[in-house]
Parts: structure tokens; C-alpha cells; sequence
């Protein structure tokens, strides 16, 4: 018998009717027997104060439940790091690319949860580095892209690629962006670029808005060392990680970029994929073979 599981939970107390969910949430696992922590201020929802700050959170369970959209899942990566472990994410948020259940299936999360009927998604994730004014700074993750983007709205950009060393392109435009297959339904699909099955050992550079049409979208092996270099032009760019500036860059400026040796842990619901989550979220339309209707 499956050993029971310790189970975390963080909500986003932004998002309407969180304290109810977390409340439900909280209950439901009492009743199957297992030991729940709340993240500190998650149990402040509840008006308890036995919460546990996020950073301590990781060592002491097992799987953590995030109550909210995309951009929580997110900031909690971001906070935990390495010390990451399977989220499964209920979305109280609008889109939930990264989520497996809805409030309303929040019980059957919990059934699977604790009987171990579900499966763990590794998705890859970016490391990076900023090199400018003479040195390396701090290492960063993204779980969706990294761009390069102008900061001023009314001049095109320049931003060239290199990749193993080599030089790949020129780009002129309004950025450039290397997606993750996890990103390729975010920012990158929105500039153009490919969809792309989360298990894909690949990394898409995607232009955004280029000034030539022979600028297409680039797909990489994810083995590949990438650097975006910014040559001398009129004005600062900034530099964005999962949509988060974290710096404008001078002139010269190196982006260092290649995968992570950790990966991002997703709960995956039995009869879940890729293709059921692209039909729902996008609007798709169903197979009429498949339905007997052909």
C-alpha cells in the first residue's frame, strides 16, 4: 500500500473564492488521513497562524497543491528553485496551461492524490545568465522564455544569436524570444510561434514582429548552448523572464542561455494530455472520426 502522501498548499489569496477552495481542500484531506502544511500566508486565509514560510515549505511534504492561475505556479518556481517539488495546480486563475484541475474537480484531485493515480510531467526549464559590464551576473530560470525585448515603443531592436558558438541570425524587429515547449503556448505563440508537446527536447527562438519576413521561427535542440548578444544601438532593451523585467541591458550585453539541470515537476491527471488541454484552451475543434461521425 502507497505510503500517504504529505501534502503542502499555497493559494493565491488574489483570486476569488480561494478561502472557500483552501477550506474544502483542508477538510477533504483531513478526512482521508493526510497531514497537510499551509504556506504562511495561505493558513492567514483561514485565520490560523501555524502557516510555514514557502522557503521551508519543500522539505516537509510532498506534494504541493497551488491554488491559482499560470502566473502563481510561476512565482512559486521562482521562490523555490531547486527545492521544488510536483505541484499540482488548481486553477482559480483565466487560461491554466500549467494546471490540472478546476475548483469543481478539486475532489477528484484529492482521490488521486492520495490513492497515487497520477503521473509527474518534468517540464524542462531554462538557466541563464547576464553578462555585461565586463562579468556574469546572478544565474536566473525560466520555465516559459526569456526575451529580449526594446524598451522604447518606437524603435526596432537588434539582437543576435549564436548558437553552440556558432552565429544563427541577425534580428531586427521588436525582440526575440527563446521558448521552452512549456512556453510555446505563451508569449511565443503570441509572436508567431510553434506549438510544442511538453515532453519536445527542443528550445524555439521566436522574432517578434521582425522587420524581414526570411525571419522565421527557430526550433533547437534543448543540448544546445545559446547567447544573444546585443550590438550597439540608440537605446536600453530590457530583459524579461517569464514576463518578470529583470534588467535593461548596455550596451554590450551577452544573454547565456541553455537548460536547467533540474525540471519543473507537474501532476498530471489521469486522462489528461496535451492535445485534450490545446482542444479546451483554444477552441479546437473535436474529431468527427473519432466521434463516428465521418
Amino acid at each position: 500500500m502507497a505510503e500517504t502522501p504529505r501534502i503542502g498548499i499555497l493559494a493565491n489569496p488574489e483570486k476569488s473564492g480561494a478561502a472557500a477552495l483552501l477550506h474544502d481542500l483542508v477538510q477533504r484531506f483531513a478526512a482521508a488521513g493526510a497531514p497537510v502544511s499551509l504556506e504562511s500566508g495561505t493558513a492567514g486565509l483561514l485565520g490560523r497562524s501555524d502557516g510555514v514560510p514557502l522557503a521551508d515549505l519543500g522539505p516537509a511534504v510532498d506534494v504541493l497543491v497551488v491554488l491559482g492561475g499560470d502566473g502563481t505556479l510561476l512565482w512559486v518556481l521562482r521562490q523555490m528553485g531547486a527545492g521544488i517539488k510536483p505541484i499540482a495546480a488548481i486553477n482559480t486563475g483565466t487560461l491554466g496551461f500549467l494546471t490540472c484541475a478546476t475548483a469543481e474537480e478539486s475532489g477528484a484531485l484529492v482521490d488521486a492524490l492520495m490513492s497515487g493515480d497520477y503521473r509527474v510531467s518534468e517540464r524542462l526549464l531554462l538557466e541563464g545568465e547576464l553578462e555585461q559590464r565586463g562579468g556574469p551576473g546572478e544565474t536566473f530560470y525560466a520555465l516559459n522564455e526569456v526575451t529580449i525585448c526594446r524598451a522604447v515603443a518606437s524603435r526596432v531592436i537588434h539582437v543576435e544569436a549564436l548558437v553552440n558558438g556558432v552565429f544563427a541570425n541577425r534580428y531586427t524587429g521588436d525582440g526575440l524570444i527563446l521558448s521552452t515547449p512549456t512556453g510555446s503556448t505563451a508569449y511565443s505563440l503570441s509572436a508567431g510561434g510553434p506549438l510544442v508537446s511538453p515532453d519536445a527536447n527542443v528550445f524555439v527562438v521566436t522574432p517578434i514582429c521582425p522587420h524581414s519576413l526570411a525571419n522565421r521561427p527557430l526550433v533547437v535542440d534543448a543540448s544546445s548552448e545559446l547567447v544573444f548578444e546585443t550590438p550597439p544601438q540608440r537605446d536600453n532593451l530590457s530583459l524579461l523572464v517569464d514576463g518578470e523585467l529583470l534588467a535593461l541591458l548596455e550596451e554590450p550585453a551577452r544573454v547565456h542561455l541553455r537548460k536547467a539541470r533540474t525540471h519543473l515537476p507537474l501532476v498530471v491527471l489521469p486522462g489528461q494530455d496535451f492535445f485534450g488541454v490545446l482542444h479546451r484552451k483554444m477552441g479546437w475543434a473535436g474529431s468527427a472520426l473519432q466521434n463516428g461521425k465521418g
